[in-house]
């Protein structure tokens, strides 16, 4: 049973990387929080092919931090512009009422 949700948790976490990759957060979370429960559930002791599909999920998440703090920043740009733009169309409207 072991084997098998490590199995499930690296599919899991190759679908986060993907959602991530997408900027698909909501499906990123709740992919998280399915592999969660499996991964908590995994026992100390681990043979050798399982601890290798433990670096390898390692792995993949080091890969999936980088592609979230680069949608966040992402996000963060989009955001400013968005209310840079909001501000601009503001100010424009405001004077436009004046004549």
């Amino acid at each position: 049973m072991e084997h098998t949700s490590l199995t499930r948790a690296l599919a899991l976490t190759h679908a986060l990387a993907d959602a991530v990759s997408h900027d698909a957060w909501e499906r990123a979370a709740e992919l998280v929080n399915e592999r969660a429960a499996l991964l908590m559930s995994l026992d100390a002791d681990q043979t050798p092919d399982a601890l290798a599909i433990v670096r390898e999920i390692q792995r993949l998440d080091a890969h999936i931090t980088e592609l979230a703090m680069a949608g966040r920043e992402r996000l963060m740009t989009n955001h400013r512009v968005a209310m840079q733009r909001i501000d601009a169309a503001s100010r424009y409207q405001s004077t436009g009422m004046l004549g």
